[in-house]
């Protein structure tokens, strides 16, 4: 039985952009708000921060298409009705994958869960 879904794409102006559900990076859940996208000096670190700094999420990425996309977006799949971020492009068309499986974005949920220890 398949559990997760399509993919559900927003695009944001520059490196910003409001997100309307709230969802996870690997196992931070971030609520619904407005986010910033920051590359480190190393492009394979990036942070995800709330505009408001009170919820922040740092992950690795991996490059992903080589094609130039023409506008910054982020990229969500749904899994287990859980949103997960697993691409995003820059305002210069660059862009960055997080490694999504089932197994990983199940593991996720069940860490980041509220009871568990």
């Amino acid at each position: 039985m398949r559990r997760y879904s399509s993919v559900t794409k927003l695009l944001v102006a520059g490196a910003s952009g409001k997100v309307p559900f709230a969802f996870m990076v690997g196992t931070a859940q971030l609520p619904a708000g407005s986010y910033v996208v920051k590359e480190w000096d190393d492009p394979s670190i990036v942070t995800i921060e709330s505009e408001d700094g009170r919820h922040v999420a740092i992950t690795l990425t991996i490059a992903g298409s080589s094609e130039s996309r023409p506008q910054a977006s982020l990229v969500f799949e749904k899994f287990e009705g859980q949103y997960f971020l697993q691409r995003m492009t820059t305002a210069d068309g660059s862009e960055r994958e997080i490694v999504l499986t089932p197994a990983r974005m199940e593991r996720d949920l069940v860490t980041a869960a509220p009871n568990n220890p």
